[in-house]
């Protein structure tokens, strides 16, 4: 049996419309947090920073991050989460709570 995509996330996805900047060659530029999980993160920019790069994020209300440039998309790009198991599931937790909350 094959596992789709959904099947094979660490953690859950949650579409949020959040403000943020990344630090870009010590710039920072705002960008908007699309989707977000424990683990990963969708932007939506202009920005095209090198794949496989390293980043720094600030996302309002959830705190600094840093990140790993994985693919670009029409309208931005997607990193994973350069953060320990235990900051992940923190992040997930706060996100699972967020979406209850509203």
């Amino acid at each position: 049996m094959v596992e789709n995509s959904t099947e094979r996330r660490q953690f859950p996805r949650y579409r949020h419309d959040l403000k943020a900047l990344i630090n870009l060659d010590e710039t920072w530029d705002t960008a908007e947090c699309r989707d977000i999980s424990g683990c990963g993160i969708r932007f939506i920019t202009t920005q095209r920073p090198n794949l496989n790069k390293t980043i720094q994020i600030h996302i309002d209300n959830l705190g600094r991050f840093e990140g790993i440039v994985l693919r670009y998309v029409e309208d931005g790009f997607v990193v994973h989460l350069n953060a320990s198991t235990f900051i992940m599931q923190q992040l997930a937790d706060q996100l699972a709570c967020e979406l209850v909350d509203k």
